[in-house]
Formats: structure tokens, sequence, C-alpha cells
């Protein structure tokens, strides 16, 4: 019974909180938002399972199994999916790189199109906080993911490859 008042509420609080950030902010962040937790959601999902495949034992399988679940061996997967998700990474990149990357990639295509959305009505410009928002959703993931993307690339000697 607690259940519908609680999921109603949680409906009416996502109504509000998105009238307040479309109002205050120039931009209904609620569902950006709500979009990447999902795409991180999902890609934590598939990366413990590809942990699980990777590092699964015959009493794990076997469970796996009973609940009917066919897991591949990590010798089944291909070299580059193994080496995607190993410590070193596939050519210095890893699975999360790449997942963050498409973040931002979601972020920035996001702010453009709202820009293209906003101009295209007459007198209506981007707020500079709605930028801001934008830039510090972008700072954060670059900060704790993609500036150690960065750094690997700066170590690796280009030059000396392709001589």
């Amino acid at each position: 019974m607690a259940v519908i008042p609680t999921a109603i509420l949680a409906r009416q609080g996502a109504k509000q909180a998105s009238k307040i950030s479309a109002q205050y902010l120039g931009f209904d962040f609620i569902p950006l938002i709500t979009s990447l937790l999902i795409f991180y959601s999902i890609a934590f999902v598939f990366a413990k399972y590809m942990e699980g495949v990777q590092f699964a034992t015959g009493g794990i399988r076997a469970i796996a199994g009973v609940l009917g679940y066919s897991m591949p061996s990590s010798e089944e997967l291909p070299n580059t999916w193994t080496q995607l998700f190993s410590e070193t990474g596939f050519k210095g990149f890893k699975f999360w790189d790449i997942i963050n990357v498409v973040a931002i990639l979601i972020i920035v295509v996001t702010a453009f199109n709202f820009q293209k959305s906003t101009e295209a009505i007459p007198n209506a410009k981007v707020q500079p906080i709605t930028w801001a928002i934008f830039a510090m959703l972008v700072s954060f993931i670059v900060i704790t993911g993609v500036s150690k993307l960065v750094m690997k690339l700066q170590q690796r000697n280009f030059q000396s490859e392709f001589k």
C-alpha cells in the first residue's frame, strides 16, 4: 500500500524538479541526468558481466547454469574484448574510458541542440547559468575519468610508433 503513494510522490517531485530546473536554469536538466544515470547503470551491468565472464570459475559457471544463464569462457571472447576489460586496456583504452567519452558527447550534443532550438526562437538566448551547468557536468566527467586517459595519451610516444 505504501508503494503507490511513494510512486505518486516521486512523480510529483520529478515534475517539480523539472519545472524548477527549466524556470531557474533555463533548461530541464532532469531528463539529461536521468539519461546519464541509465547509461552508466547499463555500462556498469555490462562491465560486471564481462568481469564475471573473465574471472568465472567452475562454481560460478555451475550456479549461472542452474539459474539459466550461459556464460561463455574468456577464451571464447575476442581478444579485443578481453583486453578492453583488463587492467592495461586495449592499446591503452579501457572500457570506462570509452563510456566517459560517450557520456561527454551526449552532454555536448544536448547542449548544442538546446542552443540551436533556443536560437530558433526570436530574441531568445541560452542563459550563462545553463552553459555553466553543462560545463560543470562535462568537467565532472573529465576530472573523474577522462583525465587519466589524457595522461595516458601524453605518455605515449606516437611518433615512434609511426616510423
